[in-house]
This record gives structure tokens, C-alpha cells and sequence, in this order.
């Protein structure tokens, strides 16, 4: 017996056109799997952006109470401020009648001093 080779098929053509059941599987596993990884990686963005946005609303209600607190501060400062100013005042009028009650200046005593 000897073995004959066979004619090439002229109807065949390079690419085989049958169905194969493992590979179709594997095809629509892989999908699912795939599928279910960008769902997985969707979820986990959105819980950081959750989370990133949380951690933005926390720092602006930080940053809004240290502006009130530096608004305070400020408006403190310039009460304290005026009320130098208006002791300073005080001060200077009791210096002023030191100076001016003194005994070289009155008439009366002038002439003791001298």
C-alpha cells in the first residue's frame, strides 16, 4: 500500500470557516472576563473620586474657618489698635498737664524755683 497524496482542494480556501466549540468559549470567557475587569477598575475610580471629592469638601470647610478666624483676628487687632491709640491720647493729656502744672511754670511758685 502505498500512500497517494492527495489533491489540493480548489474550493478550500486559507481561512477554515468551521466552528470550533473551545475556542468560541474561550473567545466569550475572555469577553466576560475582560467585561468584568473594566467594571472592577470603573468601581475603583469611582470610589477614589468619591473619596477625592469627600477629602476637597472637608478641606474647604477647613479653609473656610480659618478665614473666618483670620477675619476675627483681623477685626480684633484693629479694636486693640484703637484702644492703644485712645490710651496713648490719655497718656499724652496727663503728660501735657505734668508739664504745664509744674512748678517753673505756674506764677505763683515761679519764684521759689528759681
Amino acid at each position: 500500500m502505498s500512500a497517494l497524496p492527495h489533491p489540493p482542494d480548489s474550493g478550500r480556501s486559507w481561512f477554515d470557516g468551521t466552528i470550533n466549540i473551545p475556542t468560541v468559549l474561550s473567545v466569550l470567557f475572555a469577553a466576560v472576563s475582560a467585561t468584568g475587569f473594566c467594571i472592577g477598575l470603573y468601581n475603583n475610580v469611582s470610589q477614589r473620586v468619591l473619596l477625592l471629592e469627600e477629602r476637597d469638601r472637608q478641606q474647604e470647610v477647613h479653609f473656610q474657618a480659618i478665614e473666618r478666624d483670620q477675619a476675627a483676628l483681623r477685626s480684633d487687632v484693629k479694636d486693640q489698635l484703637k484702644a492703644i491709640g485712645s490710651d496713648i491720647k490719655d497718656t499724652n493729656s496727663k503728660l501735657d498737664q505734668l508739664l504745664y502744672n509744674r512748678a517753673g511754670v505756674r506764677p505763683e511758685t515761679r519764684g521759689w524755683t528759681r
